[in-house]
């Protein structure tokens, strides 16, 4: 009874950090289009930032996995990294050149390498103790995040309140949210005693589910990053709506994970992962062509609904097939996945500025739909 009192409390303070971040970055999306102004910076310039991010990312997910937490634990290297996450957002509204702006993917990059896959860690392993499903519900805080977040973004434009002043006020909050993962957080008793790991390539069960979070991250950014110049470019929406398409899919993607267990009970992993998922690719697909907001709008609320839980099952299916530690599998996975930020984001930009951004919405239907294939039929493969 205790230990579930303790798995409770770390799945808390896992959801609350999470909840918090998106939030936080879900008011600087809305924000993305007046920054870029501010700087003078084109759409390719943001795709390098992204690039540089992804980069040390990559790097930050490895250590992470294979050396740090092995040695220091989860609950305390998500509290270093919330920590220096607190100050990013806040450094990207008030540096004023080129240069420094560049500069910030690089602590951003590594904090987001040390949270991101320790949170996921945790949760997994919280999972394989109890034998329930937990990462949709634990994913839901980051929609739960960016859609507060977005709604948020469109009060504080409305009232004129200074960007400096909200992303400092969202700083001390993030740092207030280290308070809580001390806490709360797994105690390292609880924690999986993993060993130190050699570097070395992901074996091939692992790579192939990288590589589907791979093409997933590398393309979510048209919906998070670019959505709200799409919405204000291509569709000439006014600025304090250009939240809108992060509202209206995160909407749906809470729903789904908020169920997610109840889904995968009746419908199966299969059918959650990649069925649904081809068929929100298709329905969004078809929105698009009308070019009209009001079918868009309901449209991308049934995206975020039927795409939600991909990633949650990418996940478990590739604990399920491998050996490793859970650390180092979610390390491996993580890594594999934010390497998508690496050439995703440039291509993103490249094609933002040459095809325009209507073109990027139509191949992220094409790219999520043929990943819900490919997971089906590894799905199928396995069970043969």
């Amino acid at each position: 009874m205790n230990n579930q009192k303790l798995y409770f409390r770390a799945l808390a303070s896992c959801m609350q950090n999470a909840y918090i971040f998106f939030f936080t970055l879900g008011i600087y999306f809305v924000y993305i289009p007046w920054n870029l102004e501010r700087l003078q910076l084109a759409e390719t310039d943001l795709g390098l930032w992204l690039f540089i991010f992804g980069v040390v990312n990559l790097i930050s997910n490895q250590i992470t996995g294979r050396i740090i937490v092995p040695k220091i634990g989860t609950k305390n290297i998500i509290m270093i990294g919330t920590a220096i996450l607190a100050f990013c957002p806040y450094l990207l509204v008030v540096v004023d050149t080129y240069f420094s702006f560049m500069l910030v993917a690089f602590p951003f990059g590594a904090a987001i390498g040390f949270v991101i896959p320790s949170n996921q860690t945790q949760v997994s392993n919280i999972e394989n103790k109890t034998n329930k499903i937990y990462t949709p519900i634990y994913q839901a805080a980051f929609s739960a995040g960016s859609l507060s977040g977005a709604l948020m973004a469109a009060y504080v434009i409305r009232q004129g309140i200074d960007p400096e002043i909200t992303f400092s006020v969202m700083g001390f909050i993030i740092l207030l949210s280290v308070l809580i993962i001390y806490f709360l957080g797994l105690p390292r008793s609880e924690d999986n005693a993993d060993p130190i790991s050699k570097f070395q390539l992901p074996k091939k069960n692992i790579f192939i589910f990288g590589v589907l979070l791979m093409f997933n991250f590398a393309t979510i950014g048209i919906i998070i990053d670019w959505s709200s110049l799409w919405l204000t470019r291509d569709l000439l929406a006014p600025l304090f709506l250009g939240g809108l398409v992060i509202v209206f899919f995160n909407a749906g993607e809470i729903v789904a994970r908020l169920l997610a267990s109840s889904f995968i009970k009746i419908l199966g992993e299969k059918v959650v992962g990649g069925y649904l998922s081809i068929t929100g690719a298709v329905i969004l697909f078809a929105s698009i062509l009308t070019a009209n907001l009001y079918l868009i709008i309901p449209a991308l609320v049934l995206f975020g609904l039927f795409t939600a839980n991909f990633i949650a099952i990418v996940i478990r299916q590739a604990i399920k097939v491998t050996t490793d530690p859970i650390s180092l599998t979610v390390s491996n996975l993580t890594t594999l996945g934010f390497s998508g930020f690496i050439f995703g984001p440039a291509i993103v930009g490249y094609t933002a500025k040459y095809l325009g951004l209507t073109f990027n919405m139509y191949a992220l239907c094409v790219i999520w739909g043929f990943n819900g294939l490919c997971l089906i039929y590894l799905m199928s493969k396995k069970t043969n």
